[in-house]
Protein backbone atom coordinates (compact mmCIF):
# COMPACT_ATOMS: atom_id res chain seq x y z
CA UNK A 1 0.00 0.00 0.00
CA UNK A 2 1.48 3.33 -1.07
CA UNK A 3 1.18 6.64 0.79
CA UNK A 4 -1.84 7.87 -1.18
CA UNK A 5 -3.77 4.63 -0.63
CA UNK A 6 -2.94 4.75 3.08
CA UNK A 7 -4.27 8.31 3.35
CA UNK A 8 -7.48 7.34 1.56
CA UNK A 9 -7.97 4.37 3.88
CA UNK A 10 -7.38 6.59 6.91
CA UNK A 11 -9.94 9.14 5.70
CA UNK A 12 -12.48 6.35 5.16
CA UNK A 13 -11.92 5.03 8.69
CA UNK A 14 -12.35 8.52 10.12
CA UNK A 15 -15.65 8.99 8.27
CA UNK A 16 -16.97 5.64 9.48
CA UNK A 17 -15.98 6.37 13.09
CA UNK A 18 -17.48 9.87 12.95
CA UNK A 19 -20.74 8.53 11.49
CA UNK A 20 -20.94 5.82 14.15
CA UNK A 21 -20.40 8.39 16.88
CA UNK A 22 -23.02 10.70 15.40
CA UNK A 23 -25.55 7.86 15.16
CA UNK A 24 -24.95 6.64 18.71
CA UNK A 25 -25.02 10.19 20.09
CA UNK A 26 -28.41 10.83 18.50
CA UNK A 27 -29.76 7.55 19.84
CA UNK A 28 -29.30 8.89 23.37
CA UNK A 29 -31.90 11.58 22.63
CA UNK A 30 -34.68 9.00 22.24
CA UNK A 31 -36.02 9.17 25.80
CA UNK A 32 -35.78 12.97 25.79
CA UNK A 33 -37.77 13.22 22.56
CA UNK A 34 -40.46 10.89 23.88
CA UNK A 35 -40.79 12.94 27.07
CA UNK A 36 -40.90 16.21 25.17
CA UNK A 37 -43.57 14.87 22.81
CA UNK A 38 -46.00 14.70 25.74
CA UNK A 39 -45.00 18.10 27.13
CA UNK A 40 -45.08 19.90 23.79
CA UNK A 41 -48.30 18.18 22.72
CA UNK A 42 -49.94 19.30 25.95
CA UNK A 43 -48.58 22.80 25.37
CA UNK A 44 -50.25 23.01 21.96
CA UNK A 45 -53.52 21.68 23.38
CA UNK A 46 -53.39 24.27 26.18
CA UNK A 47 -52.69 26.97 23.60
CA UNK A 48 -55.78 25.92 21.65
CA UNK A 49 -57.85 26.04 24.85
CA UNK A 50 -56.60 29.55 25.72
CA UNK A 51 -57.51 30.77 22.23
CA UNK A 52 -60.94 29.15 22.39
CA UNK A 53 -61.54 30.81 25.76
CA UNK A 54 -60.99 34.19 24.12
CA UNK A 55 -57.51 35.07 25.37
CA UNK A 56 -55.94 37.41 22.84
CA UNK A 57 -53.19 39.12 24.86
CA UNK A 58 -49.74 37.49 24.55
CA UNK A 59 -49.22 37.18 28.32
CA UNK A 60 -50.87 33.77 28.97
CA UNK A 61 -49.21 32.23 25.91
CA UNK A 62 -45.79 33.60 26.81
CA UNK A 63 -46.15 32.26 30.34
CA UNK A 64 -47.30 28.84 29.11
CA UNK A 65 -44.48 28.37 26.62
CA UNK A 66 -41.86 29.81 28.94
CA UNK A 67 -42.84 26.99 31.29
CA UNK A 68 -42.72 24.40 28.52
CA UNK A 69 -39.30 25.55 27.29
CA UNK A 70 -37.91 25.72 30.82
CA UNK A 71 -39.03 22.15 31.47
CA UNK A 72 -37.60 20.94 28.16
CA UNK A 73 -34.19 22.55 28.62
CA UNK A 74 -33.95 21.46 32.26
CA UNK A 75 -34.91 17.88 31.39
CA UNK A 76 -32.18 17.72 28.74
CA UNK A 77 -29.45 18.48 31.26
CA UNK A 78 -30.99 16.28 33.95
CA UNK A 79 -31.38 13.25 31.67
CA UNK A 80 -27.91 13.70 30.21
CA UNK A 81 -26.24 14.19 33.56
CA UNK A 82 -25.43 10.50 33.99
CA UNK A 83 -23.98 10.10 30.52
CA UNK A 84 -20.33 10.29 29.60
CA UNK A 85 -19.27 13.89 29.11
CA UNK A 86 -17.69 15.01 25.88
CA UNK A 87 -17.88 17.45 23.01
CA UNK A 88 -20.94 17.59 20.79
CA UNK A 89 -20.70 15.68 17.57
CA UNK A 90 -21.03 17.49 14.26
CA UNK A 91 -24.57 16.28 13.68
CA UNK A 92 -25.64 17.30 17.20
CA UNK A 93 -24.42 20.84 16.55
CA UNK A 94 -26.48 20.92 13.36
CA UNK A 95 -29.62 19.68 15.15
CA UNK A 96 -29.21 22.30 17.88
CA UNK A 97 -28.82 25.01 15.21
CA UNK A 98 -31.88 23.83 13.25
CA UNK A 99 -34.23 23.70 16.23
CA UNK A 100 -32.95 26.88 17.85
CA UNK A 101 -33.62 28.67 14.56
CA UNK A 102 -37.09 27.13 14.45
CA UNK A 103 -37.93 28.31 17.99
CA UNK A 104 -36.80 31.86 17.25
CA UNK A 105 -38.77 31.86 13.98
CA UNK A 106 -41.91 30.58 15.70
CA UNK A 107 -41.70 33.24 18.40
CA UNK A 108 -41.34 35.89 15.68
CA UNK A 109 -44.38 34.52 13.82
CA UNK A 110 -46.46 34.63 17.01
CA UNK A 111 -45.36 38.23 17.60
CA UNK A 112 -46.28 39.19 14.04
CA UNK A 113 -49.69 37.54 14.46
CA UNK A 114 -50.34 39.70 17.53
CA UNK A 115 -48.94 42.94 16.06
CA UNK A 116 -51.04 42.53 12.91
CA UNK A 117 -54.14 42.03 15.05
CA UNK A 118 -55.33 39.03 13.08
CA UNK A 119 -58.56 37.63 14.48
CA UNK A 120 -58.02 34.33 12.64
CA UNK A 121 -54.82 32.78 13.91
CA UNK A 122 -52.35 32.06 11.13
CA UNK A 123 -49.55 31.10 13.51
CA UNK A 124 -50.23 27.30 13.68
CA UNK A 125 -50.16 26.87 9.90
CA UNK A 126 -46.99 28.91 9.56
CA UNK A 127 -45.46 26.97 12.48
CA UNK A 128 -46.20 23.77 10.54
CA UNK A 129 -44.31 25.15 7.55
CA UNK A 130 -41.37 26.06 9.80
CA UNK A 131 -41.43 22.63 11.47
CA UNK A 132 -41.61 20.93 8.08
CA UNK A 133 -38.60 22.94 6.94
CA UNK A 134 -36.69 21.92 10.06
CA UNK A 135 -37.49 18.24 9.55
CA UNK A 136 -36.51 18.52 5.89
CA UNK A 137 -33.10 19.81 6.99
CA UNK A 138 -32.90 16.86 9.38
CA UNK A 139 -33.62 14.60 6.43
CA UNK A 140 -30.43 15.79 4.77
CA UNK A 141 -28.50 14.99 7.96
CA UNK A 142 -30.16 11.92 9.46
CA UNK A 143 -31.97 10.02 6.73
CA UNK A 144 -34.80 10.22 4.23
CA UNK A 145 -37.50 9.17 6.70
CA UNK A 146 -37.54 12.73 8.07
CA UNK A 147 -38.67 14.00 4.67
CA UNK A 148 -41.89 12.05 5.22
CA UNK A 149 -42.36 13.88 8.53
CA UNK A 150 -41.85 17.19 6.72
CA UNK A 151 -44.59 16.21 4.25
CA UNK A 152 -46.92 15.35 7.15
CA UNK A 153 -46.52 18.84 8.59
CA UNK A 154 -47.06 20.41 5.17
CA UNK A 155 -50.34 18.51 4.83
CA UNK A 156 -51.30 19.52 8.38
CA UNK A 157 -50.73 23.18 7.46
CA UNK A 158 -53.16 22.82 4.56
CA UNK A 159 -55.66 20.96 6.75
CA UNK A 160 -55.64 23.77 9.28
CA UNK A 161 -57.27 26.06 6.76
CA UNK A 162 -60.38 23.87 7.04
CA UNK A 163 -60.47 23.63 10.86
CA UNK A 164 -59.00 26.94 12.08
CA UNK A 165 -60.62 26.64 15.51
CA UNK A 166 -58.75 23.39 16.14
CA UNK A 167 -55.49 24.29 14.43
CA UNK A 168 -53.34 24.05 17.54
CA UNK A 169 -54.91 20.72 18.49
CA UNK A 170 -54.03 19.38 15.05
CA UNK A 171 -50.51 20.77 15.36
CA UNK A 172 -50.15 19.12 18.77
CA UNK A 173 -51.34 15.76 17.45
CA UNK A 174 -48.94 15.74 14.49
CA UNK A 175 -46.09 17.01 16.67
CA UNK A 176 -46.71 14.32 19.30
CA UNK A 177 -46.83 11.53 16.72
CA UNK A 178 -43.66 12.75 14.99
CA UNK A 179 -41.56 13.44 18.07
CA UNK A 180 -42.66 10.37 20.02
CA UNK A 181 -42.24 8.12 16.98
CA UNK A 182 -38.77 9.53 16.26
CA UNK A 183 -37.76 9.26 19.90
CA UNK A 184 -39.01 5.68 20.13
CA UNK A 185 -37.04 4.71 17.01
CA UNK A 186 -33.86 6.30 18.37
CA UNK A 187 -34.30 4.69 21.78
CA UNK A 188 -34.92 1.27 20.26
CA UNK A 189 -31.78 1.62 18.13
CA UNK A 190 -29.80 2.53 21.26
CA UNK A 191 -31.11 -0.50 23.16
CA UNK A 192 -30.15 -2.78 20.28
CA UNK A 193 -26.68 -1.21 20.06
CA UNK A 194 -26.01 -1.59 23.78
CA UNK A 195 -27.34 -5.15 23.76
CA UNK A 196 -24.88 -5.93 20.97
CA UNK A 197 -22.02 -4.65 23.12
CA UNK A 198 -21.81 -1.09 21.82
CA UNK A 199 -20.50 1.56 24.13
CA UNK A 200 -22.41 4.65 25.15
CA UNK A 201 -21.77 7.74 23.07
CA UNK A 202 -20.22 10.85 24.49
CA UNK A 203 -22.75 13.65 24.58
CA UNK A 204 -23.17 17.31 25.43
Amino acid sequence: MNREEANQALQLIRRVVAQARDDSALQNWGVIWMLHSFVNGAGFAATNWLWTEGHRAPGPYALLWAGVMTFNITSIFVLKRGQTAGARSFIERQIWAIWTTFIVGTVLVALLNWLLGLDRLFMPAVACVLIGTAFSMMGALMGRVWYAVAVAFALAALGMTQVPDHAFNLLGAVWFASQFGGGFALHRARVRRLAAGGVGARLV
